[in-house]
């Protein structure tokens, strides 16, 4: 089925298949026209009669979708385009009456009869010859404008994905440094103290840069490898703060199998160490739940906070999150977050894909 529908696309768009789709347009052209003459008379009279206007039909027809549709029309001429067609249809119509007189009739009467029926001006000014040739260019015209018309869209919907595609590899290109200064900037703090835990951390944080200069290249990772790197940088931040950091990580429901763009819960989890537990003293916690119900997976992430430090600023990374998932989850995501009481909240639902086979 798909075979079919591209073929009739490439027949109907590529310039291989110019030649034989005029063929095939002027082919059912010229049946119409040899139907609609063989009211008038016999099988050999009608196919005549076709093959004089066929010719002139073609000229029309042409000159409307080849001169008048890119000097006016594609140029937005709507009223060049207007006049230029009425004028061209009058002429047209004479034209036709004077096919029927010159050719038409020495044809089809005896020469004695010739006189006599050139002088019924009702069998010269017949217009069922003009209507036909009008419905043909009209069929030729409504052709070409469609096609134009899918031809821009199929452009814009390119330069438009172009365009998104630009704006995620500058967010993606944002995005890795923002990480590896925070991650870098853990492993730093350590080192600088002569903890014992410096090597396992310097193994975490060469699987996760790893994963943020290789893996991340691809438009979408397996959902349980973004789990994994969160839990590898929640790893990396709890060495850091102790027993003072109580973290509870929840992951749950249909997760295998299941894709989504890269570092996308990551600038969320930073933002909640970087403007919650690090501004207060003290015990500090946090908790992040994400599942997967069908196609529909829920993120939540809420940590302690103080009122009066916690604020509202969101960093190049959460910014990052909101126009990337503007970008490829139109319409199928919820966002929210904001101060509740003592605690900062962030809740996100996502209408992901089918999950992935092979």
């Amino acid at each position: 089925m798909n075979g079919d529908r591209n073929f009739i696309k490439q027949f109907v768009f590529e310039k291989k298949y110019l030649l034989a789709r005029h063929i095939v347009f002027w082919s059912v052209g010229y049946i119409f026209l040899l139907a609609i003459g063989s009211q008038d008379g016999t099988f050999k009279e009608s196919f005549k009669t076709a093959m004089i206007y066929l010719p002139f039909n073609i000229l029309c027809a042409y000159i409307v979708i080849y001169g008048f549709v890119p000097w006016f029309l594609i140029r937005e001429k709507y009223g060049s385009f207007l006049i230029a067609y009425f004028i061209w249809l009058i002429i047209g119509m004479f034209i036709n009456f004077g096919i029927r007189y010159f050719i038409l009739f020495p044809l089809r009467a005896p020469p004695q009869m010739l006189a006599k029926v050139r002088s019924d001006n009702s069998a010269i000014f017949r217009m069922a010859g003009f209507l036909v040739m009008n419905m043909m260019t009209l069929f030729a015209l409504t052709i070409k404008v469609v096609k134009q018309w899918v031809i821009k869209q199929e452009m814009a919907s390119r330069l438009e994905k172009e365009n998104i595609s630009a704006e995620l590899q500058l967010l993606k290109a944002q995005l890795h440094p923002h990480f590896l200064f925070n991650t870098l900037n853990n492993l730093y703090l350590l080192v600088y103290e002569k903890s014992d835990k410096a090597p396992k951390m310097l193994l975490r944080l060469s699987e996760l840069l790893n994963y943020v200069l290789y893996e991340c290249k691809a438009d979408e990772v397996l959902l349980s490898k973004e789990i994994s790197v969160i839990k590898d940088y929640v790893a990396l931040e709890k060495e850091r703060y102790g027993d003072r950091l109580d973290v509870s990580l929840n992951f749950s429901g249909d997760i295998d199998d299941r894709m989504i763009v890269p570092m996308l819960f990551q600038p969320f989890i930073e933002n909640s160490f970087k403007h919650g537990t690090s501004e207060q003293l003290g015990k500090v916690w946090m908790s992040i739940d994400l599942s997967v119900k069908k196609n529909q997976l829920y993120f939540k992430i809420i940590n302690s906070c103080d009122n009066n430090n916690q604020t509202k600023r969101e960093g190049i990374g959460i910014i990052n999150v909101k126009k990337r998932l503007e970008l490829l989850y139109p319409e199928k995501f919820e966002l929210c977050n904001g101060v509740e009481q003592d605690v900062y909240i962030v809740s996100m639902a996502i209408e992901l894909h089918n999950p992935a086979t092979g």
